[in-house]
């Protein structure tokens, strides 16, 4: 069954709620702020008096004694708690010799829960749609059906009877020859289900002790009677260790109450650290607070000592939790105007809504941090010190290793252009044919001597060129600054040709070895190198690849190797001469004898 209502928010409410909401959001976030604070406080403290009592806590090797020695001095010490004190419900027939008797009443109910779907609308209005169900279920109290939304279901609820719960305890616990204190006999044993008597002597005789030998008392009608006025008898069903209020309690209707009951029985094993005081205990003052410990079971003190610990610690997380959640939901609060203000533009309130929620998250983390850092330096001012100094240490040792750790720059390979700071640059492609920039001719111009006529009887050798029989060992090695030439040779030596390309040999002869630069050794002497330029030599150059030419009789020639310039050196204009695109091949001339 569903009721729904629908209702619609202006802009100017929506606007002046979220400004009531700042207060509210101010709350939460000092509420949080003052839990995580403490928190930490209350975890150091209860860390250092189970350290203390752990240090300070001595062995009791049995408690059926009671030692004198042990007066005053935290001890550890195992045994069994034993009651014979009669328990009695005294509303319903539960009555025997426990150590406690829990009594717990449900009630069968129609119960409202609600979900609501929200729209914004366009000019910052809202409207909400809300959806209430109605279910039956047991619950702990009775439900006040009046209030319900729902007209048809108000009214519904109603109870057969009501009860409250109960919890009754032992007074006398004794552990050996000492007598437990209440804060200890409430932590005692483990509930269990306990029958409720249907007969009325049965329960009657539950109430009597004992005689001293043992024997059981015999009871009359009058004392039975007597033992049972005060009972509750207007319930329809037990069961067990139920008690039922209802036609049938396979099917509940509303209205239906149910009661169960629970007991610890008398004997139990237990294990206690607590200072001995008399015949009895008392809790151990410690550093900061008191400290008493009580397991079921048996457990050594080094077992106690730890889950001491643990249960500490998870207390801690729980409340770091908690206080983190109050501190990013009062952050929500206090900024969520923002989001309110931009409703008038659905699309833009949900992006502000993203960026508010994510912000405040962020900073309540962040905050939640500072405030339990903060509170380590007030409760361990030592030790958060320390921490601080060490985290700074790091954080500066990063920075720095950081600015001195740089990418170092990667080997350029031949024929890969650098980018701009020492980036690689793109392929370049191999030229497919020789030097394109003329030889630039020495300062004076070269007075080329007028040569006699005959014919050339050999072709001419490119320059530098080794024997055929084997490739150019070394590259040409330009000179880094401006070739200073040398004097031009006598003008009285012939030239069968126009100057050609540099290094050029004589013509009346063919030409065995490269053209001799001045100041190089006799022209009979070959040059095993090629020519070195004055002072410094340029960079050795990548070769261009090797291709098959052909000369002008048709013959095949095996180009040499020549150098690959990046950029040749700017020299001073001079004349311009012949300028040879791509090298003339020649047959070879092996064959042919001075």
């Amino acid at each position: 069954m569903a009721y729904t209502e629908t209702t619609t928010t202006g802009y100017g409410t929506r606007v002046g709620n979220s400004f009531k909401q700042i207060g509210t959001g101010f709350l939460l976030f000092l509420a949080g702020t003052v839990l995580l604070f403490w928190n930490e406080g209350r975890t150091i403290h209860r860390e250092q008096d189970i350290n203390f009592a752990d240090a300070n806590c001595v062995e009791m090797t049995s408690p059926d004694k009671v030692d004198a020695s042990m007066d005053g001095k935290l001890v550890h010490t195992t045994g069994k708690a034993v009651s014979n004190d009669i328990l009695n419900d005294g509303t319903f027939p539960v009555a025997g010799n426990y150590m406690m008797i829990d009594r717990e009443v449900e009630y069968f109910q129609v119960v409202e829960r609600k979900e609501e779907k929200k729209r914004d609308k366009l000019g910052g209005g809202q409207e909400t749609v809300t959806t209430y169900y109605y279910d039956t279920k047991w619950v702990d109290d009775p439900v006040n059906s009046a209030n319900f939304h729902d007209p048809s279901m108000r009214n519904a609820n109603g109870v057969l009877a009501q009860f409250d719960d109960q919890r009754i305890y032992a007074e006398n616990v004794s552990f050996g020859a000492y007598k437990l204190p209440d804060f200890f006999i409430k932590s005692v044993g483990t509930a269990e289900d306990v029958a409720v008597f249907q007969d009325p002597a049965e329960y009657a005789k539950a109430l009597t002790a004992p005689a001293a030998d043992g024997t059981e008392v015999e009871l009359t009608e009058d004392d039975v009677a007597r033992a049972c006025q005060n009972l509750n008898t207007d319930f329809s069903d037990i069961s067990g260790n139920t008690v039922y209020y209802g036609n049938n309690p396979g099917a509940p209707q509303v209205g239906d109450v149910r009661v169960t009951f629970k007991a610890v029985k008398p004997v139990n094993d237990i294990s206690i650290m607590a200072q001995a005081s008399g015949d009895t205990f008392t809790k151990f003052k410690s550093k900061n607070d008191t400290f008493a410990e009580i397991r079921n079971g048996i457990q050594s003190k080094e077992e106690m000592v730890q889950a001491a610990k643990d249960e500490n610690n998870m207390i801690k997380w729980a409340l770091r939790l908690l206080g983190a959640l109050l501190v990013i939901g009062g952050l929500k609060g206090i900024f969520n105007f923002l989001v309110i203000l931009l409703k008038v533009v659905p699309f833009l309130a949900s992006i502000m809504n993203f960026g508010v929620g994510l912000i405040c998250t962020v900073l309540g983390i962040a905050w939640s941090l500072i405030v339990i850092a903060i509170a380590w330096l007030f409760y361990r001012p030592i030790l958060g010190i320390s921490l601080l100094v060490i985290a700074a240490g790091l954080i500066a040792f990063l920075v720095i290793r950081g600015k001195n750790k740089k990418p170092a720059a990667q080997p350029v390979p031949a024929g890969v252009n650098a980018g701009p700071a020492g980036t690689p640059g793109m392929q370049q492609p191999m030229p497919q044919q020789p030097m394109q920039q003329p030889y630039q001719a020495p300062q004076q111009p070269y007075q080329a001597p007028q040569a006699p006529e005959q014919t050339v009887q050999q072709p001419y050798q490119a320059p530098q060129a080794p024997a055929p029989e084997q490739p150019m060992q070394q590259p040409y090695q330009a000179p880094q600054q401006p070739y200073q030439a040398p004097q031009a040779p006598a003008p009285e030596q012939p030239v069968q040709q126009p100057y050609q390309a540099p290094q050029a040999p004589a013509p009346e002869q063919p030409m065995q070895q490269p053209y001799q630069a001045p100041q190089a050794p006799a022209p009979e002497q070959p040059m095993q190198q090629p020519y070195q330029a004055p002072q410094q030599p340029y960079p050795q150059q990548p070769q261009m690849p090797q291709q098959p030419m052909q000369d002008p009789y048709g013959q095949p020639y095996q180009q040499p190797q020549y150098p690959q310039y990046p950029q040749q050196p700017q020299y001073p204009q001079q004349p311009q001469y012949p300028q040879y695109p791509q090298q003339p091949q020649y047959p070879d001339n092996s064959g042919i004898s001075e």
